[in-house]
């Protein structure tokens, strides 16, 4: 929107009033305004559906913007009350190619956090449990709203000049190639998921002959299901700029399972290869080659990818890794499973980095990868986790790109990031 317009509404003397909402509704929010130094100031707005305070109990409306807000647990970020209208508003200022992701949260009495000082465990306890409940897209926002990596509703936030992947726009059609949704029931793990096997692209798309090859996308459940990546695969594998491929999409369950199969547990590759891609090629066969085979995923799953083709690279020869978790200590070096699984995916780059040490031991030296990482350029320390792994892999005679891309650690950038990367890996296959 104009600067003139944001600049009228936030002054209009009916601020709050029905018209004005409707005007604010009009425009979309969060309201933008250009700033001489090429940033935007953002007017961030949410109505309170019981009016004002005299008739509604709503004390804070807490807001995330995602590696732009500080972490709930050390510093709350919280819209105020204009007066005694039901008009809340929040403002900051972004540089113009910002994309993110936010949401609001409204909190009446009863669901303020614990009282100061509290254990930062705690905050930590209390912000999900009221994510759970609360958390809600912001209503005003003309984008339509999208999903976290478990369901909970989001907004996008695509300032002039951010960048993204065209291939996007197909989000919603439906898929061309072949669809498989099957059960994986781990007698290794002792577990059971969803898996996705796709075929991309119009059956009459041929592959020349040569057997397909594998990617597996980890947070399966969340390509599939949340942020259904089978339209942009079919417009770019129509378009020539993708190969025709097979897509293993792999359910991470939930938070905790997540949390304890991701970061580097040799149990869950070991019957991802022994039990789940032989009760896939049954169905559908794929190249058995190293080269041909990527892995990638993000955050914990960037850590779980690499990992995985350091320890099997016979098996394992492409990685995309977004936004790593590098900064992770084994468990026995973090107090446990329990230590890794309890952690915040951001991580503390002073705890860990015991995939790069493994690296400088010589894990994976049997090999020659080819790996893509990258990371937000927001996500402070993860960054130069991400340069100390790619320094090691190169010491160790893989090919290793490194890339910082405009954003944070947030699935609104990943998802750009993951259609560039499998365009780049499976189009270097020698």
């Amino acid at each position: 929107m104009s600067a003139g317009l944001a600049d009228d509404l936030l002054g209009r003397a009916d601020l709050g009033g029905a018209a004005w909402w409707h005007a604010v509704g009009q425009a979309g929010t969060p309201l933008c305004r250009a700033l001489p130094d090429g940033q935007f100031e953002l007017s961030f707005l949410w109505r309170d559906p019981d009016g004002g305070p005299e008739r509604s109990d709503c004390q804070r409306v807490y807001l995330d913007v995602y590696s732009h807000t500080p972490h709930p647990t050390e510093a709350l970020t919280s819209m105020a009350r204009l007066g005694h209208s039901d008009v809340w508003l929040w403002q900051t200022r972004l540089p113009a190619d910002w994309r993110g992701s936010y949401f609001l949260m409204p909190a009446n009495s009863d669901q303020l956090p614990p009282a100061a000082p509290a254990a930062r465990s705690a905050l930590r306890e209390w912000w999900i449990a009221l994510m759970a409940s609360k958390a809600q897209a912001d209503p005003l926002n003309r984008h339509t709203p999208h999903k976290g990596s478990w369901g909970g509703p989001l907004s996008a936030l695509c300032l002039p000049a951010a960048a993204g992947h065209a291939a996007w726009a197909a989000r919603d059609a439906l898929p061309q190639g072949r669809l498989l949704a099957q059960r994986w029931r781990s007698a290794r793990l002792g577990r059971e998921r969803d898996v996705w096997l796709y075929r991309s692209g119009p059956a009459d798309i041929a592959s020349n002959g040569a057997a397909l090859p594998l990617v597996i996308l980890l947070d399966g459940h969340y390509w599939a299901r949340h942020m259904a990546v089978f339209g942009p695969l079919d417009a770019m594998t129509a378009r020539g700029e993708l190969p025709p491929a097979l897509y293993l999409l792999v359910d991470a369950l939930d938070p905790a399972t997540r949390a304890m199969e991701l970061p580097c547990q040799a149990d869950f590759w070991l019957a991802l290869q022994e039990e789940l891609l032989p009760q896939l090629r049954a169905v559908q066969p794929f190249s058995e080659r190293p080269g041909d085979t990527l892995v990638a995923g993000q955050s914990f799953g960037g850590l779980a990818a690499l990992y995985a083709a350091l320890r099997w690279p016979e098996r394992f020869g492409m990685v995309l890794s977004q936004s790593g978790s590098f900064w992770w200590a084994q468990p026995d070096e973090a107090g446990g499973a329990g230590a890794a699984a309890s952690a915040d995916e951001h991580g503390d780059a002073s705890a860990g980095g015991w995939l790069t040490r493994a690296v400088n031991a010589g894990l994976g030296a049997g090999g020659r990868l080819r790996v893509k990482l990258e990371v937000g350029c927001y996500e402070a320390d993860m960054a130069a986790e991400s340069r100390a792994m790619q320094a090691a892999l190169r010491r160790a005679g893989h090919a290793a790109d490194y890339a910082e891309y405009r954003g944070g650690h947030d699935w609104l950038c990943w998802r750009d990031g993951l259609l560039a990367g499998l365009d780049e890996l499976l189009n270097s296959r020698t």
